[in-house]
């Protein structure tokens, strides 16, 4: 699996997109692309959605396309979870969920997230 991709965990199909690492911000911005052409080709309300947001670089440009994106996909989604959220990425998270008025889960572990999308 790329950066974009489904697993499986239990009997749940999640998407996960992988923003870990990346001290690029263009590169954040084509997963977020890719991740959306992958969303939209879903039913409304039955995307499980993981992102990961370790250690991702953003800046200005990255958190507008980041809102873009949450506001685009918010009708796919069904539950969405995040791991990696500290520090100023806090700041920003909480900001994308104000701004797209959908809760978003965050989790300390990948395992966390997995089992609570599949509860969902």
């Amino acid at each position: 699996m790329g950066r974009v991709g489904f697993v499986t965990h239990g009997n749940a199909t999640i998407l996960k997109v992988d923003l870990s690492h990346l001290a690029n911000v263009e590169d954040s911005i084509a997963t977020l692309k890719e991740a959306r052409v992958v969303i939209g080709k879903q039913p409304p309300h039955s995307v499980r959605l993981l992102t990961d947001v370790t250690g991702a670089a953003f800046n200005p440009k990255g958190v507008e396309e980041l809102k873009h994106y949450s506001a685009f996909v918010t009708p796919y989604v069904k539950a969405s979870a995040a791991i990696g959220v500290s520090g100023l990425g806090r700041v920003i998270f909480d900001a994308v969920m104000k701004f797209i008025g959908r809760n978003i889960a965050s989790f300390d572990t990948e395992a966390e997230a997995l089992d609570w999308l599949g509860r969902q």
